[in-house]
Order: structure tokens, then sequence, then C-alpha cells
């Protein structure tokens, strides 16, 4: 059994590093219009190519996807520099986990941007896996599948707080645990975590033994 982590939303919040990356680079165009906090809020859980439409609908596809890379790598500077915010508890919760199931990364973001999470937590040692689908031209779903098979991994859970963590879930046949502390509040999911630290508490409730 395999556990898998969504990024955003999940260990880690980059909202407001996010925010300010976006104003960094668009503030000075002239052909965009003000892309506000909640849009970026929103926004969180979306591709790379879903997020261009969403900031910048107005403009055409090669150069709205130009612009959402330079506030991509903006995030990412930002996020190297220390503009990161970790879920209470998540760390302790890593490391409890890791001595007795492998566990993974699967965000929509690049393989770039997981090796910053796992750099600036000093958590690298407590993953076995991790893949950023914006790397890759699959779906979510279809990464949580090769995550588990170069794994040796028949089954797992997969934790997310998006509608579209639920939905790839249901594809790749894992369970979805639902961070609802995340961006997404109300989903309906048959398991449901408040705060990462009773992550724990959950699996073994589902397993009937100790994760």
């Amino acid at each position: 059994m395999m556990i898998i982590f969504d990024l955003d939303g999940t260990l880690w919040n980059t909202i407001d590093a996010t925010y300010q990356a976006t104003i960094n680079v668009t503030s000075n165009m002239n052909n965009i219009n003000k892309i506000s906090k909640k849009t970026v809020k929103t926004g969180m859980g979306l591709s790379l190519s879903e997020n261009a439409v969403h900031y910048m609908p107005n403009l055409e596809k090669e150069k709205r996807e130009e612009i959402l890379k330079q506030i991509n790598n903006e995030t990412m500077k930002l996020l190297k520099e220390g503009k990161t915010k970790f879920y209470l508890g998540m760390k302790r919760t890593i490391k409890k986990l890791s001595q007795k199931c492998p566990l993974g990364i699967v965000t929509n973001n690049n393989d770039e941007y997981a090796k910053i999470f796992l750099e600036t937590s000093n958590l690298k040692q407590y993953f076995k896996d991790f893949i950023g689908t914006a790397s890759y031209n699959i779906t979510k779903s279809e990464v949580i599948k090769l995550m588990l098979k170069r794994n040796d991994q028949t089954n797992g859970y997969y934790v997310g707080d998006t509608k579209k963590d639920l939905e790839a879930s249901n594809e790749a046949n894992v369970t979805f645990i639902h961070a609802r502390y995340g961006i997404e509040k109300n989903i309906f999911a048959t398991y449901n975590i408040k705060k990462i630290i009773f992550l724990p508490l959950v699996i073994n409730k589902i397993e009937g033994k100790k994760c």
C-alpha cells in the first residue's frame, strides 16, 4: 500500500507566494487585466494550461501560456527563498507515516516544483517517489497509476483537496482522502480529514490496522 499526496492545499499553502509572483510578473503588462488573489486561490489544483485560461482568458493561447510559465518560474523562485507555508503538523505526520508505508507525491505542477517542496521541507528522505504531471503528457490519474506500478504497489491512497483530485483517484482506482483544510472544502468524499495530523488515524480505521 502506498500513500500518495497532492501538494498545494494538502502539504503546503503557496497562495501568497503564487499571488506575489503573479504581481511581480504582470504588474507592468498593459494587455492583462489585474489578477486578484481570489483568482489565484481558485486556480489552485488546476493544471498549468487550465490556469493560463483561468488567469488570462482574454489572451491568445500561446501568449497566456508563456506568461503563466513566467509566473510559475517566479513562484518557484520565491518558494526556494523560503516563502513557504507548511500545514501545522505536516512534517511530523509524514515522518510517522513513512515508518510503515511508502509515500509519494503527484502534483499538477512540474517535477521541479515537487523538488522544491522536498528541499525546503527537508523531507526528501521520507518520500519514495514524486511526479509532476506538467513534466509529462499524461493525466493525473495516469500518473498515479504509474507511480504505483514503478514502486511495485497494487493499491494505494491519494490525499488531495480538490474535486479534480477525487476524480483522478476514482479513475486510478485508489482510495481518496479529502484534505478539507485545503482549497475546496465542500467535496463529498467517503473519507476526509480536517487536519493533516488526523491522516494516520483515518488510514488505520480503513485498514483495520496500524499503517
